[in-house]
């Protein structure tokens, strides 16, 4: 997930669970007891979208869901959403946007 938002030049936060299991600090979370965000991306990945969690991204200008879960909340609020499982998505986007990012700057090709 860090690299991910590396790539994109962004931070990763979490839901009130990955701080009750000692994932990610209580700075990190995102929700009605956490912090209140307004990115211009929010990428939600695998999660299910709690009111709780949802009134503290509330803002944000886009939003994209990756989930397994078509039904899920945070996949009907969305702007886009991807069906499917972050083990396999998050690295095929990482993989993409790496591709994407040197075909920009032309890194891997032969320039002689």
């Amino acid at each position: 997930m860090e690299e991910l938002a590396g790539l994109l030049g962004g931070t990763i936060a979490c839901s009130r669970p990955l701080v009750e299991a000692g994932l990610l600090p209580y700075v990190r979370q995102v929700g009605q007891t956490g912090k209140t965000v307004a990115p211009k991306l929010y990428i939600g990945i695998g999660i299910s979208g709690a009111v709780q969690h949802l009134v503290g991204m509330q803002g944000s200008d886009k939003v994209i869901a990756i989930n397994i879960d078509r039904h899920a909340p945070m996949v009907q609020i969305a702007d886009y959403s991807i069906i499917g499982d972050y083990t396999q998505v998050v690295p095929d986007l990482i993989k993409n946007l790496k591709a994407r990012i040197d075909g920009q700057t032309g890194k891997g090709r032969n320039n002689g």
